[in-house]
């Protein structure tokens, strides 16, 4: 289980350069990447809406908060996986 967070945390970091990279590559980096931390807190909060009716829920603190606009959309998929395969 330390491997499965090792290796998810090493493909996040990966996404994030991703990101990063798309983000300077397209002639306005801050722009993309404040508009990817944007959708990744608009993702939040609609998951956050319909956790009554579907059961899973992303804790919304500052360590959530800090990850989902670092790592934006990778970062909300990150943390429902965690959230459905280990149902923390």
């Amino acid at each position: 289980m330390k491997i499965f967070l090792i290796v998810f945390l090493v493909v996040l970091a990966i996404l994030e350069l991703v990101i990063i990279g798309l983000a300077v590559y397209s002639g306005k980096p801050i722009k993309r990447l404040v508009i990817n931390a944007i959708l990744g807190l608009i993702v939040l909060a609609i998951i956050d809406l319909t956790t009554k009716y579907s059961g899973v829920k992303i804790p919304i603190n500052i360590f959530s908060i800090v990850g989902i606009t670092a790592f934006s959309l990778p970062a909300v998929i990150g943390f429902l996986l965690l959230q459905v395969l280990f149902f923390i």
